[in-house]
């Protein structure tokens, strides 16, 4: 496997990156299945669903050093949780890349292929006071940031039913290769103000977030 980024994010927290290479053949020897892991990996009939799905397990394990089980769930809302590990955690794929990010904390993060497509759906989720952050210079990457970062604030914020455009926000930035911006997430009497990260790598763009969550 070639990691293709592997981040210390202040104490307790790590972020990998990994380039989609092998053949899913050739990994299913290091996982420990459980019943119920067969059978998620068989309801993945899609060859890039499945590869996806192989190669975070994988590399959860990778992560986590442990030659232990490692039980991966899933709550009401969708998002994963260990079930025998204290860590935290967030997944996400695109493409060829998987991405993991591990934390004592809670934390969401994100990683998006940049394709030229994200013009037809940037009115969904960036709302009237940020279309005038971007910039024609660089409004294709801006436009993929918004929507990374609000994907991993609503990854983190893990319960649903948000409106990338009402409940998610950030505040003015500048376009860079890598950088922060603050982040808010609204949400009837929830309130959470946090930097937002984000970081190139070649033509995909990866954001995250961690911190601390108010109860809801």
């Amino acid at each position: 496997m070639a990691r293709i980024l592997d981040l210390k994010i202040g104490t307790g927290s790590s972020l990998g990156v990994w380039k989609i290479e092998e053949e899913a053949e050739a990994l299913k020897t290091k996982l420990q299945w459980s019943a119920e892991d067969i059978k998620r990996f068989q309801s993945h009939n899609d060859g890039e669903r499945s590869k996806h799905w192989l190669y975070s397990r994988v590399l959860l394990r990778e992560m986590l050093n442990t030659s232990g089980f490692i039980e991966l769930d899933a709550d009401e809302y969708g998002k994963p949780f260990l079930v025998n590990l204290p860590q935290k955690l967030s997944i996400s794929h695109s493409g060829d890349m998987v991405a993991i990010l591990l934390s004592n904390m809670e934390c969401g993060m994100d990683i998006q292929i940049m394709k030229p497509d994200i013009e037809k759906v940037a009115h969904k989720f960036i709302s009237e006071k940020e279309w005038k952050y971007v910039k024609e210079s660089t409004r294709f990457e801006q436009l993929y940031l918004f929507w990374c970062c609000k994907e991993a604030l609503y990854k983190f914020y893990g319960k649903k039913n948000l409106a990338f455009k009402e409940n998610l926000g950030l505040e003015h930035f500048e376009w860079s290769s890598e950088g922060s911006v603050t982040g808010w997430i609204m949400k009837d009497d929830y309130l959470k103000t946090m930097d937002v990260h984000w970081q190139t790598i070649g033509n995909y763009l990866l954001a995250w977030v961690v911190g601390s969550a108010p109860a809801l």
